[in-house]
């Protein structure tokens, strides 16, 4: 009669085989209670790639879209600014038909009110300074009056254009300055001059003098036809900032889909697993015990 007893490799390949299987239910295990497919880059190389780049890519949209948010809320309060300043100058287009010496104090409080709006500030930056946002030691406001109450309006500011990455390629401006904003295109002194129109106005109406309000009444409606120009500036550019923010969070949510697809746990898949190993190493436990206690004399027996 022959005798077949375990051989040392059967033990040890049975031995590999359990911690295999023990290896399988940790990771299947940490899936279930973690929810995480990969728990490290060694499960699923490919797929680990592929969330790390996904990661990446929803971290820069969302950095964007915080940058969209700033951009619109610089270029929202510049808008309202314009916005008032529009008002201001439509009820400075009434003053001109009334001829009245009297409208002529009115007319200074619109302009002292023109002066400060021109100097607002927002986030602590002054709205409309060019790149000049913080003012200088020597001329801390973007606009001064020369010869204050009612002397020439002088801009310290300068023409510059700031700018915000929104994509990786896109930039987009945040500012419109105060020159071109309140000067026009013919700059200081020239019939775009929003204050030198008020100014002129007002001493028209004060000497009443017909030739020289006739002049402002149309030097205003240039202004004001600007201003309507800067306001559509500033308004297109937040819709296209609206636009785009929503472009970038749809594109995170698509991210974020294809992600989770990658890195979430198949439950049903996971469970079934597990409780196919618990069974393999429940089997492969009972096996080993019952031939490792088989000797000689168990056939002898």
């Amino acid at each position: 009669m022959s005798i077949r007893t375990p051989s040392t490799t059967q033990s040890r390949q049975a031995l590999l085989d359990l911690e295999r299987t023990k290896e399988r239910l940790s990771l299947n295990q940490t899936r279930i209670s973690s929810g995480n497919r990969i728990t490290r880059p060694g499960d699923d190389p490919t797929a680990a790639a592929a969330i790390l780049n996904f990661g990446d890519s929803i971290q820069a949209n969302t950095q964007f879209v915080r940058q969209a948010d700033a951009a619109i809320g610089f270029l929202t309060s510049s808008e309202d600014v314009v916005a008032s300043a529009i008002s201001s100058v439509e009820r400075l287009q009434e003053l001109t038909q009334t001829g009245s010496s009297s409208s002529a104090a009115e007319v200074d409080s619109i302009r002292t009110s023109l002066l400060s709006l021109a100097n607002t500030q927002s986030q602590g930056k002054y709205l409309f300074a060019g790149t000049q946002t913080q003012g200088t030691a020597a001329h801390p406001l973007p606009f001064e009056d020369a010869a204050a109450p009612a002397g020439p309006i002088n801009y310290w500011g300068n023409s510059g254009s700031i700018t915000l990455s929104v994509t990786g390629t896109t930039t987009v401006s945040t500012n419109i300055p105060g020159d071109t904003t309140f000067f026009g295109a013919g700059g200081q002194g020239s019939n775009t001059d929003l204050f030198k129109a008020v100014t002129d106005l007002r001493d028209g109406l004060a000497t009443n003098n017909t030739a020289l309000i006739t002049t402002a009444s149309a030097n205003l409606k240039n202004s004001l036809d600007n201003l309507i120009k800067v306001r559509t500036d500033l308004g297109g550019r937040q819709s296209g900032l609206l636009d785009l923010k929503d472009t970038l969070s749809g594109f995170n949510v698509t991210l974020e889909g294809l992600q989770n697809t990658q890195q979430d746990t198949d439950y049903a898949k996971a469970a079934t697993e597990y409780s196919s190993d618990q069974t393999i190493q429940s089997a492969s436990l009972s096996v080993m015990a019952r031939t490792n206690k088989t000797n000689l004399f168990d056939y002898l027996a």
